[in-house]
């Protein structure tokens, strides 16, 4: 099958470091499982979105991984995969994974999390129902859903949770998966900052001897900043509309906003939807107006965040709508509102990957939408461009 050699073709190129290539082989491996009428061609096209989205954020492309990403993660759900057991629960459990991996990355750690507590449950049930874990599979449980979820449970002082990944990471370093140092080195840092010291110091000089300076890697690696999720950067919003005499928009509608976008857990863009498509734009009509506040306040992150995660969202509702059905009022507007905001706030970033790919996603909504000249939407979607064609790479 031709889609099968490219997928092959890919895996290559990804290992030797050509992404770019790579990402060229998985469009046409993914357009070639669609044509194929396979009768698993929506489950192979998945595969190959999700490992493209893994390419496209280690190149720097948020925006298309995360795009990516949910196109994955739908195609699995629609097969009825979130259920477990299920004959796709390994396959899911690493769809899950690699989504963890580039939601951490590119994306909303909360949804990262989230990804990497559904793969290891997932992970859980197999090995439970086997006895082990297949070993093309523990690179996957251990190295992307285990090393994403400890990383976020520890940030948040959830050291129990951490802790239990930590036992399973290092179960299986001791087994040879895995860097034997940086599973001893994270465990036992885990345990110093959760106050445990006398369990944690035999953890940590064995560490040491197994390989120096991994101690020191994972204390850097915990002090790294995490980007915003999309919930922090509405709870900022809402504290600068409190200090407005006129808001733009008022806080109980922000904080109202919020909890429908956020407060269950998602895992990508479409599952943050929890209103009928054409119901979104009204919903989601106070996300620009929020993102060109932040942008305007210097919160610069944040307000990345909102219109990233509405030009998403507005992705998925057009994904979701029947082929037949009109596009629902207002969401044209709302999303390339959202694209003019970010291109500003990319801008201010100052991310090269970020901006090349903010130009290829603003040139793809506006052939998508094909705006008349009568359209309100259309001038939105020229200031973005203009904007982002005045980008000059900064000299290295």
């Amino acid at each position: 099958m031709r889609g099968a050699l490219l997928y092959s073709e890919a895996s290559s190129q990804l290992v030797a470091g050509r992404r770019g290539e790579a990402i060229v082989s998985l469009n046409r491996c993914e357009e070639a499982y669609r044509r194929s009428g396979h009768p698993d061609s929506s489950i192979l096209a998945a595969d190959a979105a999700v490992r493209r989205a893994r390419a496209h954020s280690e190149d720097g492309n948020a925006l298309s991984a995360l795009a990516d990403v949910d196109t994955a993660i739908t195609a699995y759900v629609r097969e009825g995969a979130f259920a477990s057991p299920h004959p796709r629960l390994a396959d899911f459990a690493r769809v899950l994974a690699l989504a963890s991996t580039v939601h951490l990355d590119s994306g909303d750690r909360d949804q990262a999390l989230a990804c990497a507590q559904q793969s290891l449950a997932r992970y859980r049930d197999l090995m439970a129902a086997q006895g082990h874990l297949p070993a093309d599979h523990i690179g996957y449980a251990i190295g992307m859903a285990g090393d994403t979820a400890t990383r976020l449970e520890a940030s948040r002082g959830n050291w129990n949770a951490a802790l239990s990944v930590d036992a399973l990471v290092l179960q299986a370093a001791e087994q040879g998966w895995g860097s034997l140092g940086t599973a001893l080195a994270r465990q036992g840092l885990h345990l110093r900052l959760a106050g445990r010291p006398r369990e944690a110091e035999p953890l940590l000089a064995r560490a040491e001897q197994e390989s120096p300076g991994s101690v020191a890697r994972e204390e850097e690696t915990a002090a790294l900043a995490l980007p915003p999720t999309l919930a922090e950067s509405l709870t900022t919003a809402e504290s600068l509309v409190r200090r407005q005499p006129q808001p733009v928009v008022s806080p109980q509608d922000v904080g109202l906003l919020r909890e429908a976008l956020t407060a269950h857990e998602s895992y990508s863009a479409s599952s943050r939807l929890t209103v009928h498509p054409s119901a979104f734009p009204a919903r989601a009509a106070h996300l620009t107006p929020l993102a060109d506040l932040l942008v305007r306040e210097g919160e610069i992150a944040q307000s990345w965040r909102v219109a990233a995660e509405t030009h998403l969202m507005c992705q998925a509702v057009v994904r979701h709508s029947e082929e037949s059905a009109r596009r629902p009022p207002g969401l044209a507007v709302l999303w390339c509102g959202a694209l003019e905001v970010g291109a500003r706030a990319a801008l201010a970033m100052e991310e090269q990957p970020l901006l090349r790919d903010m130009k290829d996603t603003v040139r793809a909504v506006r052939a998508l939408l094909d705006p008349g000249p009568q359209d309100t939407y259309r001038e939105l979607l020229e200031t973005a461009q203009a904007r982002l064609d005045t980008a000059t790479p900064r000299s290295s």
